[in-house]
């Protein structure tokens, strides 16, 4: 890990980056020029908007986890190899638009100790939030992780000692249970700025909401080491039942920031003001596309858009014609005469997955001889074009959303153990939220009851009703990153690779740490988190147990994912 070093804080145009002003911003301490006395009202934006952009990286188009959750593959050869290959290899600590995780934990801190000094349970609770929010995160992904004498170079501490991954999550939840304890008694003098409460306008009630859905979050992700948390003073069903009577009651309380597209830093990474040339290597996944497509599911529509040239039996002669979805957009699709039964003649075509560059480049082209771009064979469709843009109400940063917490609960009840019952009416207000947040129900021709009746959607159809739910949630975590910790915690979906997957007929299950610092002091730390990794068949012979197949503690000593 690279030295922490001295806090910075970001430019002003940074801070209003949701907002579209910044009129309370005005509040500062004794020296302004000092980044450790500004107030915790500038800094709260910071903390807010660049969490939210290393979450949104971490699983839009062309991330590793977006394409090991087969929601797109890469059709050119342009990062190819870690898209469908999953040729992962090691890299900095995450991080999105130039705003690392520590720095902005650095940023957090200072809100807390700020909120310590002023004695502002609000911005105290706020920070444990936040900090709780990121450091799971980093938990999630790399296993053990710097955590409790982390943020401590300015005492000396550049090398801090690598945490078990258990005590992390005990932190945690110790500290998501202490912010909902103060929020539960905020006075007026605990008040914050609406204005740079980017995610809650102050709410202080809202607040509280997603600490306990977070609680949640972690419980569930626990749910197979409730022993060893128990060991540690964690009991996670009396966690659990506390928390799901005070989480998130309806998508009104979703933990969600738009981008507001008017520089490069406020706006989605894959809008033009962030990416010149509009992406279109990469594809649509054919798992999730044929999912959609088999379900009738009506969110393929708000994600993903028809091919260009669609194969039709039905013609003769190629046919241009104007297809419009229920959501009333328009495409031009150009109708091609088709006798060939391998051809997909669906609308809607997913690129499959792990396909090498050559295969990938022609699929489904046929017997079509003309020549077209390598990323733009109009045989495939492409992801739908809200996210070649600067800012779209259905692409949003997404720290945490109802459907998620009613799918928690539902898979919480099926499992037994948490205090809570009735898995079939959480799941299905799951896929009612998902549906809510996706714009679903502004079409006029869709019905949801007829949608859950289907013996493939319904809880009760399930043989096995945990896949069931997962399933679900795998569909409602499009471009999520929650999605890829479920899959590795239950195997389902049951998701398989490609032909020309580097390691073997396996998924990724961790992040690797970031290139080994040649201090020797950082030296015996990393080596230590690291010989606690257990590898899995996939890690070649002789490599490093610090490797994308490694198996991190919460997953040791289970069958799953394999």
């Amino acid at each position: 890990m690279k030295a922490i070093k001295s806090i910075y804080i970001a430019l002003f145009t940074t801070l209003c980056l949701v907002t579209t002003s910044c009129q309370d911003l005005t509040e500062t301490n004794v020296n302004p020029n000092a980044a450790e006395n500004v107030s915790s009202n500038y800094i709260l934006t910071y903390v807010l908007t660049n969490t939210g952009k290393i979450v949104y990286t971490l699983g839009k188009d062309g991330s590793k986890i977006g394409a090991t959750m087969q929601y797109m593959q890469a059709g050119t050869n342009e990062g190819a190899a870690i898209i469908n290959q999953y040729a992962w290899v090691q890299e900095g600590w995450i991080s999105a638009s130039g705003a690392g995780v520590f720095d902005v934990l650095r940023n957090n801190k200072i809100i807390y100790d700020n909120g310590v000094r002023d004695n502002n349970r609000f911005f105290q609770a706020i920070s444990l939030t936040m900090k709780s929010l990121v450091f799971g995160l980093m938990a999630d992904l790399y296993g053990d992780i710097p955590y409790a004498d982390a943020l401590q170079a300015s005492s000396g501490d550049y090398f801090p000692k690598y945490d078990a991954q258990a005590d992390v999550y005990k932190g945690i939840l110790t500290d998501l249970k202490t912010a909902s304890d103060l929020l539960s008694s905020l006075e007026a003098k605990d008040a914050i700025s609406a204005t740079s409460d980017v995610l809650y306008k102050g709410d202080g009630a809202k607040w509280k909401k997603l600490a306990n859905s977070l609680r949640l979050r972690y419980c569930l992700r626990l749910a197979d080491k409730k022993a060893e948390m128990s060991a540690l003073g964690i009991n996670l069903e009396t966690e659990f039942t506390q928390a799901s009577a005070a989480a998130f009651a309806s998508t009104a309380d979703n933990a969600v920031m738009s981008f507001i597209g008017t520089t490069g830093d406020n706006s989605n990474p894959g809008g033009l003001l962030n990416s010149a040339n509009p992406n279109y290597l990469l594809k649509p996944g054919k798992p999730f596309v044929d999912k959609l497509i088999t379900l009738k599911d009506p969110r393929l529509e708000r994600w993903i858009a028809p091919v260009l040239r669609k194969w039709d039996s039905k013609v003769t002669a190629v046919t241009t014609k104007t297809v419009v979805n229920q959501f009333g957009e328009s495409y031009s699709v150009a109708y091609v005469p088709s006798t060939a039964a391998s051809a997909d003649t669906s609308l809607y075509v997913g690129l499959p997955i792990g396909m090498s560059i050559t295969s990938a480049i022609a699929y489904n082209k046929g017997n079509d001889a003309a020549t077209y771009p390598n990323e733009r064979n109009p045989y495939i469709s492409y992801i739908h074009d809200r996210y070649r843009k600067n800012t779209d109400p259905y692409a949003t940063m997404d720290l945490m959303t109802y459907d998620e917490v009613e799918f928690i609960i539902s898979e919480a009840a099926l499992l037994g153990g948490f205090g809570v019952s009735d898995p079939e009416t959480h799941y299905k207000n799951a896929i009612r939220a998902s549906m809510t947040k996706a714009g679903v129900f502004t079409s006029t021709t869709f019905n949801f009851d007829n949608y859950y009746a289907q013996p493939t959607v319904s809880y009760t159809g399930a043989t096995n009703k945990q896949e069931r739910i997962i399933e679900q949630k795998w569909i409602s975590s499009w471009f999520g990153i929650q999605s890829w910790f479920d899959w590795r915690r239950t195997g389902f979906p049951a998701l398989k690779t490609g032909a020309v997957a580097q390691f073997g007929p396996a998924l990724p299950i961790r992040y690797m740490y970031p290139v080994a610092n040649a201090d020797p002091k950082y030296q015996v730390n990393y080596k230590a988190a690291i010989d606690k990794l257990v590898p899995t068949n996939y890690v070649p012979t002789g490599q490093s147990k610090d490797h994308h197949y490694s198996r991190v503690w919460l997953i040791q000593g289970l069958s799953k994912p394999y």
